[in-house]
């Protein structure tokens, strides 16, 4: 979790950590490496906050590569950071982003956020949409400016509840991606 979102929780990791956290972890096969992870630590993965776009890890190292809120951050160097992971990846690569570009506002400008993205993004990837009841959240925090705050632990928890649930929109973009032998 980045210094600002830190301070804003509290410290405290909210629903949106937790259960992307617990949905990567189920998706690991192998030897995992989580990419760029800040704080947003991985169970079972070797977790490292540097090196995109180039990795110092010969080909086919991992067979599970995650790269979680990352790629938002390095801007028009997004597409070399995916060769290099697909580089390092013996299996599949596992990749999360911000969703919607219409979406973009202060909190994105605030938290490093250089673009969001559409899953028309990833067209080798199969992707899905992540967080579907916070589209109008951050519609409404973008329209009327409004401040990122630390949630009553009962809508934190409904609103774990909800990740679960998939439909074909979201605030975070989930593509995956299998290497071929």
């Amino acid at each position: 979790m980045d210094k600002l979102n830190e301070e804003w929780l509290d410290h405290q990791i909210n629903f949106y950590f937790r259960y992307k956290r617990k949905l990567l972890e189920s998706m690991i096969e192998g030897t995992c490496i989580n990419v760029g992870c800040g704080s947003h630590l991985i169970e079972n993965a070797l977790n490292i906050d540097e090196g995109l776009p180039e990795l110092p890890y010969p080909d086919n190292s991992f067979d599970t590569v995650i790269c979680s809120d990352v790629l938002e951050h390095i801007g028009r160097h997004h597409r070399k950071a995916l060769a290099e992971l697909m580089r390092i990846a013996r299996k599949k690569v596992i990749i999360t982003v911000p969703a919607y570009r219409s979406l973009y506002g202060n909190y994105d400008r605030l938290v490093g956020h250089r673009r969001r993205y559409h899953a028309n993004d990833f067209p080798d990837y199969k992707t899905s949409y992540l967080f579907w009841f916070l589209v109008p959240v951050i519609y409404l925090r973008k329209v009327f400016n409004l401040k990122h705050k630390l949630l009553p632990k009962f809508i934190d928890d409904l609103f774990f509840v909800l990740s679960h649930l998939r439909l074909n929109f979201g605030t975070t973009v989930l593509a995956i991606k299998y290497k071929m032998p």
